[in-house]
């Protein structure tokens, strides 16, 4: 017996379901088709051709603008009703299995690497979802449109985990995703908090209404139906939301908190930082990571935490912190026999852009550049803060495009200029290749360029158009002698 709304009519008209899609172009014979309204695109401008490929359902927020030959639903809530269809049309498949969610600003794709890291050391077979890309068992099985995607997508990865065997799933859920009900009907049996820190607030509008989105995934261990045997909240101790979340949950479930400055179950020291890896002891025992800067410490403890609620031991736990090479984009080194040091960071917040900084500046020798840019169509309050600390922080800044979208780059970089006010060591390139392959050209040795903003984006998406782009391989290129200046 089906829960799910459009199932439930679909079976009374006497429908065999055959599929799920919000896309018309993947509509096959049998398919329900949802017609979502999103920012830039609305799904009942492709009804038409959803019922020419065969949909049999049509699901909508809207009334129907005619009379269809095929079921049509008004839906009341259509992420809600989307995902009540996607759950059970694939098996409820994560009822079987056993899920971490991470969430928070920052921190949740290396913390998804590094628990599938220590997993993999333990002999699991692990399905991975992510900002980066989605995984099953360490095979890539797509890139990732979204930090966490769409229910019908996520169901259907779901169900391929379940069939293909996987012993656990990370995933890092977003706050969109939680706010738009995309995890609904996922249980999950450990829930960790990174931190929280200015971002989304062109979504979520205010910081409370930002934390309030994140709550959820904790509300997820504390539901009566979550039927799960030991839920787990790991939180960072150091963070003040994070204490807002231990506060609330120790009595309720089992929290392991974990930290550098407060008290906490699992506590960092001598911690020791280089540009090729870092060292530091939990609760006195050695660990060493292949990633930089203090904030991955704190992703490391997360992983550690989660892993002790997976019944996973701490020997096992440091073999597989040990065992990562870095994460994609995440202060990730290019080298290729340069004398200076070039990173390529995802840093597209005033405080990431400021870790970026920190990471390096203890070791640079020379001279610190940087090429970044703001994203467009997203919050602009970020723009002057990293601005200012792009000028206040590197020696010399070079300011170009990132994703401007189908806003004007010119009124992006207005925004920046105002933190760079009283500032002069910047330039303007808007060509995002010709700037890195200007800083790369004035590089010296011992010098570090940092390219922030894109990571480990391989695309750029001008106006409408999304087109190649990588900054890694620009800086290959660039290094190895191709003209871009």
């Amino acid at each position: 017996m089906t829960n799910s709304i459009v199932l439930k009519q679909a079976q009374a008209a006497g429908i065999t379901v055959r599929g799920l899609s919000f896309s018309s172009r993947e509509v096959q014979p049998g398919f329900v088709f949802f017609a979502l309204k999103g920012a830039h695109v609305d799904g009942n401008l492709f009804i038409e051709d959803a019922i020419t490929r065969g949909a049999a359902v049509v699901v909508s927020a809207s009334a129907p603008a005619k009379k269809f030959p095929v079921l049509f639903i008004q839906s009341g809530d259509i992420d809600r009703d989307m995902a009540d269809a996607a759950y059970e049309f694939y098996g409820k498949p994560s009822d079987d299995l056993t899920v971490v969610g991470i969430t928070g600003t920052k921190g949740k794709t290396s913390i998804s690497y590094l628990l599938e890291s220590i997993f993999i050391q333990a002999h699991q077979k692990v399905g991975a979802l992510g900002t980066i890309n989605y995984r099953i068992d360490g095979r890539k099985v797509c890139d990732a449109p979204n930090t966490t995607p769409a229910a019908l997508t996520l169901f259907k990865l779901l169900s391929q985990m379940k069939q293909e065997n996987c012993n656990k799933v990370v995933m890092e859920v977003s706050s969109h995703a939680l706010e738009l009900q995309r995890v609904r009907h996922i249980w999950y049996d450990t829930a960790i908090f990174t931190n929280l820190q200015r971002d989304h607030l062109d979504f979520h509008e205010t910081f409370e209404n930002y934390f309030a989105a994140k709550h959820k995934l904790f509300e997820n261990l504390l539901d009566p139906a979550n039927p799960k045997p030991n839920r787990t909240a790991v939180i960072n101790a150091d963070d003040p939301y994070g204490q807002r979340l231990i506060s609330e949950l120790k009595d309720r479930v089992q929290v392991i908190s974990f930290g550098c400055e407060q008290p906490a179950m699992l506590k960092v020291d001598n911690v020791h930082e280089f540009l090729t890896h870092t060292e530091f002891t939990v609760n006195g025992i050695p660990a060493k990571i292949n990633l930089l800067g203090k904030h991955n410490v704190y992703n490391a403890l997360a992983a550690w935490g989660a892993a002790l609620a997976n019944g996973i031991s701490v020997e096992t736990i440091v073999r597989g912190l040990a065992a990562l090479s870095g994460v994609p984009g995440r202060m990730e080194r290019v080298d290729a026999g340069q004398d200076f040091f070039t990173f390529v960071d995802f840093a597209y917040t005033n405080e990431s852009l400021q870790r970026a900084f920190a990471t390096v500046k203890p070791f640079a020798q020379g001279k610190i550049f940087l090429v970044f840019g703001c994203g467009g169509q997203r919050d602009r309050t970020k723009r002057p803060l990293m601005g200012r600390t792009a000028c206040e922080q590197a020696d010399y800044v070079f300011l170009t495009n990132d994703n401007p979208r189908c806003e004007d780059p010119q009124q992006i970089f207005e925004d920046i200029l105002v933190g760079m006010k009283g500032f002069s060591n910047y330039e303007i390139i808007p060509d995002r290749a010709t700037a890195i392959a200007r800083a790369l050209k004035v590089a010296q040795k011992g010098d570090i360029v940092i390219i922030a903003g894109k990571g480990h984006e391989n695309y750029q998406i001008l106006g409408a158009k999304k087109v190649h782009f990588s900054d890694q391989e620009t800086v290959l290129a660039c290094l190895k002698g191709a003209a871009y200046v």
